[in-house]
């Protein structure tokens, strides 16, 4: 199984949480879906069960209690220091919403938000870097902002975290705007420009072995298809709300990958 290269470098996805109302439920939905394995820590009043392939970590799955905010699947960027990015945030039309705060034991975090109104994380890690592993199925595949103003956000977030954000070329018939996000040169997570109805929100691809099968698998447990499995340049992959509401997206690489 290949492990990633760590620890994670500046500005890169090292790591995917959500905590909802209904861990039971969504650790019941995703374990046999990605499989993942991973029980909650009793002791932890969010009851945070870190999910694992192969003993390799790959997510997070808290409870939150009924009187707070529910939140969705969150990505956390790699920083070398919490406290100095977060000081940052606001000067760049972002928003600080809970400030660096330590996770005893593995690390420091905050949370915020772009100036499109995205959530995100920022992880300084400890004696636990993130991710554990990558490139496999039930791993995070991509990670893609969906925004209103996807130059807004790619500026934004290539000024905060210092990666270089890449606008991708598209034929001239169509009508998309896309950039990518690059963290020591590599490709680590993509802006998607939307209409202006859209919530901005960030969601996270997961790969699997079959997407077809994996689809067919999701509805019969609960999830809703939102977007038909179809080939793509990048694979074959299909948009899905798991039964809590998180969107989600599957993929398989293309052959060769």
């Amino acid at each position: 199984m290949p492990e990633t290269t760590l620890p994670h470098p500046q500005g890169a996805v090292c790591w995917l949480d959500t905590l909802l109302s209904d861990q039971d439920r969504l650790l019941s939905f995703y374990q046999p879906l990605l499989g993942w394995s991973g029980d909650a820590d009793p002791d932890d009043p969010n009851r945070y069960a870190v999910q694992t392939v192969g003993g390799k970590a790959v997510a997070g799955v808290g409870l939150m209690p009924p009187d707070e905010p529910l939140m969705p699947w969150t990505g956390y960027f790699a920083v070398d220091e919490v406290d100095a990015t977060s000081r940052r945030i606001e000067g760049l039309g972002g928003q600080v919403v809970v400030a660096g705060m330590d996770a005893p034991g593995v690390g420091r975090f905050a949370h915020a938000k772009d100036p499109t109104g995205a959530a995100f994380g920022m992880w300084q890690p400890g004696p636990f870097p993130g991710f554990e592993v990558w490139g496999e199925p039930g791993c995070l595949y991509w990670f893609e902002l969906v925004t209103t103003d996807a130059k807004a956000a790619a500026d934004f977030y290539g000024a905060l975290l210092d990666v270089e954000a890449q606008r991708m070329d598209t034929p001239p018939d169509v009508s998309m705007e896309y950039w990518t996000l690059h963290a020591n040169g590599e490709p680590r997570a993509g802006v998607f420009q939307v209409g202006q109805e859209a919530v901005p929100h960030w969601r996270p691809y997961f790969q699997v072995h079959d997407v077809d099968a994996t689809v067919a698998a999701s509805v019969e447990t609960g999830a809703r298809l939102i977007e038909p499995a179809a080939d793509t340049p990048y694979g074959r992959m299909a948009g899905l709300l798991d039964p809590l509401g998180n969107e989600f997206k599957i993929a398989t690489p293309p052959p060769g990958r």
